[in-house]
This record gives structure tokens, C-alpha cells and sequence, in this order.
């Protein structure tokens, strides 16, 4: 003959009491702040990430100088290679006179746009001849070459017909060429 024990029914586990100590409540009062601050820094990141910030003038190529200093009667040629995609900057010098830049041919917009101007500094009001240089940036769009050309303006070195030559040292050169590749 056999006998069979009957063994217990295994019953669930009872629920530990909770302590009167230590409330559910320190989840939500630790796991809310630091959901709160990883969406946050998550939204910074994807926001620097997707808009580089204003001041992002990429790599500055040239700087224009007011005096303008040069080799007498040339052109002178700047030579710029930049990635495509990538901001890149002229740093031009200006001045409420007598002399200044001024972009006189600008470059194939196919190739390069222009992203905007941002002041390196600034000027009290009502200073005349304050120089507050600028950067002048732009954006690589496409592969190609292309040229853009800035011409100075000194006021000073202007003679007046039947007059004797400008002073010196007035600059011979006026034009400024750069020939871009975007590679």
C-alpha cells in the first residue's frame, strides 16, 4: 500500500510591512528630480546640437584691417579652402571714417550664404572713428570654387584734380580677392 503525503500548498510570500520610517514616498521624492534634470539636459543638448550657437563664426580666413597695410599697386588674392557644411569668417575693421570696407562682388550664393555679421565688441555713442571690428560669416553650402571681392576706402588719399598725390601712406591696393574652394 502507498501513502501519499499531501504536501502544503505553497502559499505566496505575505508583503513585508512597510516601516512607518521609510515611506514609498523617497521613490517619487529622488526618481522626480533626476527625470526631471536628464529631460532637461537632454533638450539642451539636442538644442546645441541642432542651432550652432550666434556667436559660431567658424574659422576666422582673413582679417581686414583698417589701415589697410599691402605691396603697392596689386590685387591682393587670399586663398581659402573650407569643408562644405562648415562656417567660416572674414574679420573686417570698421570706422565711422575716414577710411572703410565695403564687399563689392560677393560670392556664388549656390556655393556660400551668407549667415549673418557679429560685432567683436563695441563703441560709446556719438565716438567718432570708433573701430569695432565685425566677422563677416558665411556658410560653405556646396563643392566648387567661386571668388568674392572687398574693396577699402580711405577718404584721405582721394587728391583733388590739379592736386599733388595723395599723401602717403596711402594704400595703392584697394581691392581684396578671395578665391574660395569648398572641397
Amino acid at each position: 500500500m502507498t501513502v501519499h503525503h499531501r504536501l502544503p500548498a505553497t502559499q505566496p510570500a505575505m508583503p513585508r510591512p512597510r516601516s512607518p520610517d521609510r515611506p514609498r514616498r523617497w521613490r517619487v521624492a529622488i526618481t522626480a528630480p533626476v527625470t526631471v534634470a536628464a529631460i532637461l539636459f537632454g533638450t539642451l543638448v539636442l538644442a546645441a546640437c541642432a542651432n550652432p550657437p550666434l556667436d559660431d563664426h567658424g574659422q576666422v580666413v582673413a582679417h581686414l584691417s583698417i589701415p589697410f597695410q599691402s605691396a603697392a599697386g596689386k590685387v591682393g588674392i587670399i586663398a581659402v579652402s573650407v569643408a562644405a557644411g562648415r562656417r567660416f569668417s572674414i574679420k573686417v575693421d570698421t570706422s565711422d571714417g575716414p577710411s572703410w570696407w565695403s564687399q563689392a562682388a560677393p560670392p556664388d550664393p549656390r556655393l556660400i550664404r551668407l549667415v549673418g555679421n557679429y560685432d567683436d565688441g563695441s563703441c560709446p555713442q556719438d565716438l567718432t572713428g570708433c573701430r569695432v571690428p565685425y566677422f563677416r560669416t558665411l556658410l560653405a553650402r556646396a563643392t566648387g570654387t567661386t571668388t568674392m571681392t572687398w574693396k577699402y576706402y580711405d577718404e584721405s588719399c582721394r587728391a583733388e584734380t590739379g592736386s599733388t598725390p595723395p599723401p602717403s601712406p596711402c594704400p595703392r591696393v584697394a581691392v581684396v580677392r578671395f578665391d574660395i574652394t569648398i572641397r
